[in-house]
């Protein structure tokens, strides 16, 4: 390659970065014009106490149980859905790999974070 090949070169990937900077610059301006988005609204207690009721009475007719709990190990709730006659659990969010997981993360950091001073 040449030496004018790469000045060249050089002045095309300056004029590329300007560009770039220039088009980030304009969607940052972009940005500051557009009104705040509203804050999400907090569920309310007795929505969340009426919706659990609903999907409950569902559940019951097709002979299943909606059950929730907090796992002892990682602190997270876990919600299951379990066929009512036998009790076995149909589904649960999160699984039970999820849980172990995140119990072995925490316990990982735990290990990390804990130092002698």
């Amino acid at each position: 390659m040449r030496v004018g090949e790469v000045v060249a070169q050089d002045a095309d990937v300056r004029i590329q970065r300007k560009a770039q900077a220039d088009r980030a610059a304009a969607v940052a301006v972009e940005l500051e014009k557009r009104p705040a988005a509203k804050p999400a609204l907090a569920v309310e207690i007795p929505n969340m106490e009426s919706v659990t009721r609903q999907i409950d009475t569902f559940l019951r007719s097709t002979n299943r149980a909606l059950q929730f709990r907090v796992d002892d190990a990682s602190g997270r709730m876990v919600v299951s859905i379990t066929d009512a006659a036998t009790g076995e659990v149909i589904r649960q969010v999160p699984g039970e790999e999820a849980l172990r997981m995140a119990a072995r993360i925490d316990a990982q950091i735990g290990a990390l974070l804990d130092e002698k001073v």
